[in-house]
This record gives C-alpha cells, sequence and structure tokens, in this order.
C-alpha cells in the first residue's frame, strides 16, 4: 500500500485534502530524516573542524601491544587515559571510533599515509616530526626497570653484566646499548613480549616507564618498577622524564586542536587527574608542560 492510498483512508469524503496531506508528510520524514531521526547512529561528523579518514568516524591507531595505560580497544571501544581522551574527542564531534591496532613500529607510518586520523602514546623526536603533526603533551613518563619482585635491585649498575630487555625503536635504547653493551641488551617487538622475556627469566630487567608499567604489573602481578633516578645511564632529562604525545597527520593540524581543546576541558573538570591517579602517574611529576614541541612538518 502507497503513501496516497493510505491517506485516501483518512480523508474518504474530501480528495482536496489528499495531496496537501501527502506533501505535508513527505517534508516531514525528510526533516525528520535530516535531524536523525532515521537510526544513523548520530551525527557524520560533518561540522568538525579537521578532516577524518571516513567519514562520520575517527580513525585511532594505537600498539595492540600496549596495556590500557596508553589507549587499548576492548570491545570495540578505547580504554586507558589516551583512549579516553580520544573517546571524548570523538564523541564531542559526533563521531564514531575506529581502532587500528598495530606495532608500535607501524603507528606513525599509518597516520602519515592518511590510515589513521591520530596516533597515541609516542615521545618526541626530530624523524618523526618530519613526518607528523604532534598535539600538546598529555602525561610525562619516567623511564624504570620493570622486574620480578625477588630480583635483587641496588640500582642500574646491579644490571650490568645481565641481559635486559627494551623495545625496537625506542629513543634511550642507544644509552642502554653504551651502558651495558650491545650483547646484553635484547630488542624486542612489543612490551608484552619484552615482559613475558622478565616473566620467564630470560632476561633481567625490562626498560619500561611509569606510564606503561601499572597496565604491565596489572597483568603480571609478579612484576615491580623500579624508577631511575636523575644521572642514571647518563640519560638526558627529556629522555629520562619524557613527555607522550597524540600525533596527527601533517596536513591535518586542526584535528590536533581539538584534541589539546578536549584535554583542556578534561583537566578543568577535574576528570583527567582521575584518569591519571587510577593508572598511578597522578602525581605533579607526571603533569607535562602545556608547549607543543617544535613541528617539523614539510
Amino acid at each position: 500500500m502507497n503513501l496516497r492510498t493510505s491517506v485516501k483512508r483518512l480523508f474518504p469524503r474530501n480528495p482536496r485534502m489528499v495531496g496537501s496531506a501527502v506533501a505535508a508528510l513527505v517534508t516531514l520524514t525528510a526533516t525528520v530524516t535530516a535531524c536523525g531521526g532515521s537510526d544513523s547512529g548520530g551525527s557524520d561528523g560533518d561540522g568538525a573542524p579537521f578532516k577524518t579518514a571516513e567519514k562520520g568516524r575517527l580513525t585511532v591507531t594505537y600498539s595492540e601491544s600496549y596495556l590500557p595505560k596508553i589507549a587499548t580497544g576492548e570491545e570495540g571501544k578505547l580504554t586507558g587515559y589516551e583512549g579516553f581522551l580520544l573517546t571524548k574527542v570523538a564523541e564531542k564531534y559526533g563521531l564514531k571510533l575506529k581502532l587500528k591496532p598495530t606495532e608500535f613500529a607501524s603507528q606513525v607510518l599509518f597516520v602519515s599515509q592518511g590510515k589513521a586520523d591520530v596516533g597515541t602514546g609516542t615521545y618526541y623526536t626530530d624523524k618523526r616530526a618530519k613526518q607528523v603533526f604532534y598535539t600538546r603533551p598529555n602525561v610525562n613518563d619516567r623511564l624504570g626497570a620493570l622486574m620480578l619482585k625477588e630480583t635483587s635491585w641496588s640500582g642500574v649498575d646491579s644490571l650490568k653484566g645481565k641481559p635486559i630487555a627494551s623495545v625496537t625503536g625506542y629513543s634511550y635504547n642507544d644509552y642502554l646499548i653504551k651502558a651495558y653493551g650491545e650483547s646484553n641488551v635484547k630488542l624486542f617487538p612489543s612490551y608484552a613480549e619484552a615482559a613475558k622475556a622478565t616473566m620467564n627469566k630470560q632476561v633481567s630487567a625490562f626498560m619500561g616507564s611509569t606510564g606503561t608499567a601499572p597496565g604491565i604489573i596489572k597483568q603480571n602481578p609478579r612484576l615491580t618498577l623500579h624508577p631511575l633516578a636523575e644521572g642514571d645511564l647518563d640519560l638526558p632529562p627529556n629522555i629520562l622524564v619524557s613527555p607522550t604525545y597524540d600525533y596527527v597527520r601533517c596536513d591535518n593540524p586542526g584535528l590536533a586542536d581539538a584534541v589539546d581543546g578536549v584535554l583542556d576541558e578534561l583537566i578543568a573538570s577535574g576528570e583527567w587527574q582521575k584518569q591519571l591517579d587510577s593508572w598511578g602517574v597522578g602525581g605533579q611529576e607526571y603533569l607535562p608542560s602545556r608547549t607543543r614541541p617544535a613541528q617539523l612538518c614539510k
């Protein structure tokens, strides 16, 4: 049965009303649909002051080997404090989240090639800054040695002559190699594998950070973190305590502005502090400056 036939039944004695009623119903249906009355899942993000790789979606890439500290996808949702931040960005601009997990070494490439809109949880280097545009930092990470609780620790010198783990591509690996020797520094492709090697006693320690440690320890409660002190391993201050950033494509700085704006809102409301506290990185030492790093995009 079509619309006109249905309306005729409503006005059997007044055919003049049929045409007017049909026109009104068509207009009403179009208006409801345009306002999201259909089951479309919400806004398509057309009003957002930035571009997205897919219409109506904010595509987030993160290391699938990271633990919830940064941004881990669980049942189509992002957990961790950076996951919380980017979920709020998507909500504010009427976008659905699309998760694109990968290994750490591929994240920057995914964003620079437009396969993802925003990447999570990385430190600043000149090389990366030529490929992507950085947000302001959202937390400071202090380096530390993750070790089995029963393993003796008396400072960084107690690891000399022993195998230790790190992750390929990390900015502090050269300092580890200089201090402990190339043969003693075992590089793994992911946090999960480095943590597993520590649990299995293949290595004596895994160089992680105060940011990553809470999630790792949550999954491996036999581990503990020994934060490094100033001067340890001759680490520069900006590597011993490193700001952590999100980043976007070089041609999409408006998205970085949006991420920073939502972060400001979360800080002002106190929600950000609660997120950091829940992961054990809520002290003043872990609050970074509000300044973006030097942007080197071409």
